[in-house]
């Protein structure tokens, strides 16, 4: 987070969020700054210091921004590797000659996916996961592991009762189930949701789990969770962007 303003006036400034991540073409060169996310964070620090919040409070904001940040990037990443048959499911880059470039990428540039995050008291139901009441287990997965592609280094396991995913270098254990379709037709598009929805949330969790502040956690481990000390946080994702 950069604060700028007049020097004669200390208490006229424009607080900003920059975030920047390695350049993949040159990862020994100068890192690349994304600023499609700027400008409404920039709105919302504005208004926060405009209305009196207290240094904790903006420093909160600002953090909820940059989880927010990685963790639509995490979700980006899930989109490009995830495939069934060879074919990108969620293609994060959708192809839409109707539809401008910016809008093309949908609202978070994850193109139809699109996170939803809160941040505050813990939610009480699973987040991201179908209510109980919707999941159904079979005697044998909707679709086959070996027909879907996934993250380098990640572990995807369906069975008839759901999805477990494991990270790449990480011992966590994220476990999804299968919703019930609404007509027989759709339980593999289905099935293609769930499985991609417990990928993004295992890596939601790695996430929170590796933005510090001061070489602290600050963020609980996971969705809906409450952790003495820490922020939380909670994710839905919708597929109709």
């Amino acid at each position: 987070m950069v604060w700028s303003g007049a020097d004669s006036d200390p208490g006229a400034f424009t607080p900003r969020v920059d975030f920047t991540t390695p350049d993949l073409h040159d990862p020994h060169g100068a890192p690349v700054q994304f600023r499609w996310f700027g400008l409404w964070e920039d709105d919302q620090l504005i208004a926060a210091c405009a209305r009196g919040f207290s240094d904790e409070q903006v420093l909160a904001l600002a953090l909820s921004m940059a989880h927010y940040a990685l963790a639509t990037l995490a979700v980006h990443e899930v989109g490009e590797w995830y495939t069934y048959r060879s074919s990108q499911v969620y293609p994060p880059h959708r192809p839409d000659p109707y539809l401008p470039h910016e809008e093309d990428r949908g609202p978070d540039g994850n193109g139809q996916v699109v996170l939803w995050l809160t941040y505050g008291s813990p939610a009480s139901d699973a987040a991201g996961q179908p209510r109980a009441d919707t999941s159904v287990s079979a005697d044998r997965p909707p679709v086959r592991r070996e027909e879907l592609g996934i993250l380098p280094g990640q572990t995807l396991d369906l069975s008839p009762n759901g999805i477990t995913v494991i990270p790449p270098a990480d011992r966590s254990v994220t476990a999804g189930v299968w919703s019930a379709p609404r007509d027989e037709d759709a339980s593999v598009a289905v099935a293609l949701r769930d499985v991609h929805r417990t990928m993004a949330m295992s890596e939601l969790a790695v996430v929170a789990a590796h933005l510090h502040l001061s070489g602290q956690t600050v963020f609980a481990p996971t969705p809906g969770s409450a952790h003495r000390g820490c922020l939380s946080w909670d994710a839905c994702l919708t597929y109709d962007g």
